[in-house]
């Protein structure tokens, strides 16, 4: 049984047990000596194997623990991460939620797993409830300041009066309804916060790309962008926009001529 890698489960500690004793008294019958001998001997080696495997099991307990208690503040330090996402993405608090809970079940093992379940189960409930709660609030705010963000951006860096438009429909959307209804809750349950909820989902969070951890390098990559075309690209390519932009009609064609 010393090559045994703990922890196991009881069961499998069990069988291994049983099996090595079966092993150990099939060589002791091979090699005893007279009948009195052997009765004492067959005694004094069950209380030897009796206290092996009491240490084994202590062993075991032991290794089964530290395990478990490693896979659970895993988990937890894990929670915790995603409860402070810089943007709040329920699709990626469930893919953490499911990993977390199927690497504990499939790599806690030995007789503490049954105690760490339920401490995990009450922990993973906890932070969900928690995420569910913040969720929509941070979201809110988020979208509050990202529509005020491109209203500037739309009105006086890139000047794109579609983008502005788009920007103030969307925070007006935001500040009225929860004018009008009192709260910011009655917002959650209205088909139109699904409708921003799902494409918000979609941008932030999926298998191609997660938007939370390239969040600071992409908003880098688009200001210099930003500052590169305000300084040389409307330069090279000032009459040549197809879209809606802001004109500047100051010092043109149409003054009054004097004669």
């Amino acid at each position: 049984m010393s090559e045994l890698g703990l922890p196991l489960s009881e069961q499998s500690l069990q069988q291994a047990h049983n099996g090595s004793r079966e092993e150990v008294m099939r060589v002791f019958d091979e090699q005893h000596f007279g009948r009195h001998h052997a009765k004492r001997s067959v005694a004094q080696l069950e209380e030897e194997l009796q206290k092996a495997y009491k240490n084994f099991i202590l062993a075991n307990e032991y290794k089964s623990s530290k395990l478990c208690e490693a896979l659970y503040t895993r988990c937890e330090d894990k929670m915790d991460q995603l409860q402070v996402l810089r943007l709040p993405s329920m699709a990626k608090f469930n893919a953490g939620f499911l990993l977390c809970n199927r690497s504990f079940e499939e790599e806690c093992v030995g007789p503490s797993k049954t105690i760490y379940e339920q401490r995990m189960k009450k922990m993973l409930g906890k932070s969900r409830s928690l995420f569910i709660k913040e969720y929509n609030h941070r979201l809110f705010n988020w979208l509050v300041a990202f529509s005020l963000v491109m209203v500037v951006m739309g009105r006086f860096v890139i000047k794109f009066i579609l983008l502005e438009i788009g920007a103030w429909v969307l925070f007006i959307f935001l500040e009225t309804y929860t004018r009008m209804f009192w709260s910011a809750e009655s917002l959650y349950y209205n088909p139109g916060w699904h409708f921003i909820v799902a494409i918000w989902e979609t941008l932030v969070y999926s298998p191609i790309i997660d938007l939370d951890r390239w969040a600071i390098l992409i908003g880098v990559m688009l200001v210099i962008l930003v500052l590169y075309w305000r300084c040389y690209g409307r330069r090279k390519h000032g009459g040549s926009w197809l879209l809606p932009l802001y004109r500047n009609h100051e010092g043109g064609s149409n003054r009054w001529r004097s004669d």
